[in-house]
């Protein structure tokens, strides 16, 4: 079932690693860098991403869930627009968007982060230090989250302390 909001949008939900978030999410940060963003058409949610390589080279983008790039030696195990699968030589996921229920988008993969790797599974986040997040819930409201060591927030929350 699609549950259309009274400004007609279409209501959606984000899954990444177990952790649900609720009421059409937008971008995802970790780091004050943007892992993916999301939204909605009439043929349900869909990500934009650009995944870059430890060296920083770009090696996949995405928009509205088409893939407009691909490093050759990545496997493009499925691209449709309700599911895109990409993974490595070694068959870890480096990307993966699932849309469930037509209302639920599934996001895996591995992100870099200056430098370091953040790692989303379908059961936990993995930040870089080795600590996982999950089971959370977030109530978004329209706006764009940022996955911090202690948890997920809204990103309008987020404080940076000055340097």
């Amino acid at each position: 079932m699609i549950c259309i909001e009274a400004n007609n949008e279409m209501k959606y939900k984000l899954l990444i690693g177990n952790n649900f978030i609720f009421g059409n999410p937008k971008n995802v940060y970790y780091k004050n860098s943007q892992l993916f963003g999301i939204d909605v058409d009439k043929d349900g949610p869909y990500i934009n991403t650009e995944v870059f390589d430890i060296n920083g080279s770009k090696i996949v983008e995405i928009k509205k869930n088409n893939l407009l790039l691909c490093n050759s030696k990545l496997n493009k195990k499925v691209l449709r627009r309700d599911h895109l699968l990409i993974m490595d030589k070694n068959g870890e996921i480096i990307v993966e968007s699932r849309v469930f229920d037509k209302d639920t988008i599934i996001i895996s993969g591995k992100f870099i982060v200056n430098e370091v790797e953040l790692t989303i599974t379908q059961n936990y986040i993995l930040l870089p230090d080795g600590k996982r997040i999950m089971h959370s819930k977030v109530k978004a409201d329209n706006n764009s989250l940022i996955i911090t060591e202690n948890g997920i927030i809204l990103k309008n929350n987020f404080m940076v302390s000055p340097l």
